[in-house]
């Protein structure tokens, strides 16, 4: 392509008439799709977020307890980077975090052991 942004391919002079020439759809060109009835049931196209036996409550575990605490801690650490700096890695902050997260755990896991799942 020349510096002043003309086209000087001479196989795109010949065949400029490209945009006008078409082809009507034939038959065989067509997919005909038969629609079934439609469901009146309205929900995610994937399928229901819902497992296939009942859920039941319970009592959470403690690896669950223990992921969840993970969880906690590793985003506390995460959204401190962000907000503070560096500084959220101070022995001190990190102490603090530790403990704040462990003492959470501990209060939410034996209130939810001695809590009845039913209320």
């Amino acid at each position: 392509m020349p510096a002043d942004g003309r086209d000087d391919d001479p196989a795109a002079e010949e065949s400029d008439d490209f945009v006008e020439t078409y082809e009507y759809a034939t038959e065989a060109d067509v997919i005909r799709v038969e629609e079934d009835e439609p469901d009146d049931e309205e929900g995610a196209v994937a399928g229901s977020f819902s497992p296939a036996g009942d859920v039941e409550p319970g009592t959470p575990g403690a690896e669950n307890t223990a992921f969840v605490a993970l969880g906690v801690y590793i985003a506390t650490l995460a959204l401190g980077q962000m907000f503070v700096g560096s500084v959220v890695y101070a022995p001190t902050t990190l102490a603090a975090i530790t403990a704040t997260v462990a003492i959470g755990t501990v209060l939410c896991y034996g209130l939810f052991t001695r809590t009845d799942p039913d209320t």
